[in-house]
């Protein structure tokens, strides 16, 4: 039975499935702080179109005292949408910044998973000539064996043969042996020529 597979990279391999899944879970969370920075800044720019909306209907009723509260409140409002504006870039540039890594992590994994395709195939092409080699060495061994068999069979036979022939054997070896002989001596004569006319 051939071995299993192992890649020999393989460490570096999981390794660097870890990396790319802990840069994910990173970029989810990077997502997700996100999301609620642009939450908090969307409520606070609603606060901030409430206040002026305010600010307007006291302007317009006459209440300049609720005016000049307003406008306060407005400017307050307005310095911190400016600061969660900021946080909010902060996040998307830490996204952009995960989305690279992302894409650097996933690229290094199937980099690894290539050359691991790669080297299978190297090792199955060789399993296979080995297989292929081995086969042909039983076959080899196998006629090899067949051969051996078969000489040592027709020495057996011939062996028996002679034993036979040297004692004088059966009538049908007699006979045999005495019909070699004689087919022997016939072409061993040679042929007389014929009156010439």
């Amino acid at each position: 039975m051939p071995d299993k597979f192992r890649y020999r990279l393989g460490k570096v391999l999981d390794v660097r499935v870890l990396k790319e899944d802990r840069t994910k879970r990173e970029l989810a969370t990077a997502e997700r702080e996100r999301d609620r920075e642009r939450d908090l800044l969307d409520a606070l720019q609603a606060r901030l179109s409430a206040s002026q909306k305010a600010v307007g209907n006291s302007l317009a009723s006459g209440q300049t005292a609720n005016v000049q509260m307003g406008n306060e409140y407005s400017a307050a409002l307005g310095t911190k949408i400016a600061e969660q504006a900021k946080r909010v870039k902060a996040a998307e540039d830490r996204i952009a910044e995960l989305e690279k890594a992302v894409k650097l992590a996933t690229r290094d994994v199937k980099i690894l998973e290539k050359h691991k395709d790669k080297s299978k195939e190297r090792w199955q092409l060789e399993e296979n000539r080995k297989e292929a080699n081995w086969i042909n060495e039983l076959a080899v061994q196998g006629y090899l064996k067949r051969e051996r068999r078969r000489l040592e069979d027709e020495a057996e036979e011939a062996e028996h043969e002679a034993q036979l022939a040297a004692d004088g054997g059966s009538a049908w070896i007699t006979g045999l042996m005495a019909a070699a002989e004689a087919e022997a001596d016939r072409r061993r004569k040679p042929e007389r020529p014929g009156p010439e006319l």
